[in-house]
């Protein structure tokens, strides 16, 4: 989604960032907000569900392992109900290359590694240009 201004100027492209870790959900937006995105932010599959409801993105990122829940299993959600709008998997966990796979043959654009929060902005700007 690219947000308009009055003027039909060009603002920002609005970026979901799910995350059951309340350190990693304010990081992400800050440096998502910092690379000239609108960042929304969500903690659980429930609040996720309910934002893309109201809401248009540009791309989603989620978390692999959300409290009591799967990011996979959000994908599948999300893919069904928003198509074409990419989505980044994005895990702290350590995952097999076999399980990395099937994540993105599942339909994940892409899958990052919490190693930092720049490789996962580099994804963003590479699958949702600003330009």
């Amino acid at each position: 989604m690219v947000i308009r201004a009055s003027n039909n100027s060009v603002m920002r492209k609005t970026i979901l960032y799910v995350d059951d870790s309340k350190i990693m959900l304010d990081l992400i937006k800050l440096l998502l907000e910092q690379a000239g995105y609108a960042a929304v932010i969500a903690q659980n599959v429930d609040e996720a569900l309910r934002i893309a409801k109201e809401t248009a993105f540009a791309a989603m990122v989620i978390d692999v392992n959300l409290a009591g829940d799967s990011g996979v299993m959000l994908m599948n959600f999300m893919l069904h109900d928003h198509p074409g709008v990419p989505v980044i998997l994005y895990s702290g966990g350590e995952h097999e290359q076999p399980n990395v796979e099937k994540m993105v043959a599942l339909g994940a654009r892409k899958f990052v590694q919490k190693r930092n929060g720049s490789e996962l902005v580099a994804a963003v700007k590479q699958l949702c240009p600003l330009t």
